[in-house]
């Protein structure tokens, strides 16, 4: 299954695409967004990738336009022997442009998640603002998470950073949890909601949040 989409937003406009992948399927899935901003436009993107066998989404940004801003928010929550991929560039083109990029993952056995984000700061693009950060909890010694974060940058005026890490579930966390009352299975539950949460409350658009709580199992 291949996925197209071109968005072209003029000035002032505003693109909220959120991409669910929940149900579990034997799909092989690829996706592309390419976006061109003008001035003064956001795009907000969310991805929930947890259904098919493989998904990769890749989305392509150019910020064309002055105080143009760019959200790439993302959740990788796999079961077994899933294969997901998420790849971002972000081209700041002009001055006084934004751009922020969450990805968070949860990986069963046997799965693999990769995210890949690249932000490019033309020489002429002063005042960037670029930010990109992922995170993984490795639920089995079998989960695998790839992150390659990429800053390329030419102008001196800009405020760029990324970050990565990954781990299993802090055992502390989930003695102090069941010293409390819940069972282990409940404890785990709660902290990676908590994990996940940050990532779902991005979204803007009040409805749809609540319908990914909702989906995911989460509660605020």
């Amino acid at each position: 299954m291949n996925i197209l989409y071109n968005f072209n937003l003029k000035k002032n406009s505003i693109l909220k695409n959120y991409k669910l992948d929940k149900f579990r399927n034997n799909n092989l899935k690829y996706s592309f967004n390419n976006i061109e901003q003008d001035d003064n436009s956001i795009s907000e993107t969310f991805i929930l990738s947890a259904g098919s066998d493989y998904f990769k989404n890749e989305v392509n940004c150019n910020l064309n336009g002055e105080y143009s801003s760019a959200f790439i928010n993302g959740i990788f929550s796999l079961k077994e022997n899933q294969q997901h991929e998420i790849r971002s560039t972000i081209n700041h083109l002009v001055e006084k442009t934004k751009s922020y990029q969450l990805i968070k993952s949860v990986l069963g056995k046997n799965s693999k998640s990769a995210y890949q984000g690249r932000i490019f700061v033309n020489s002429i693009a002063q005042k960037t603002d670029g930010y990109q950060l992922s995170k993984a909890i490795l639920l089995d010694e079998t989960s695998e998470f790839n992150a390659k974060p990429e800053l390329e940058i030419y102008a001196d005026d800009v405020k760029c950073s990324h970050g990565s890490a990954s781990g299993s579930l802090n055992e502390n966390s989930i003695f102090y949890l069941m010293s409390r009352g819940l069972s282990y299975q409940q404890s785990k539950k709660l902290l990676i909601n908590g994990f996940l949460l940050d990532v779902v409350e991005k979204i803007t658009d009040p409805e749809i949040k609540n319908l990914v709580k909702n989906i995911i199992g989460l509660k605020a």
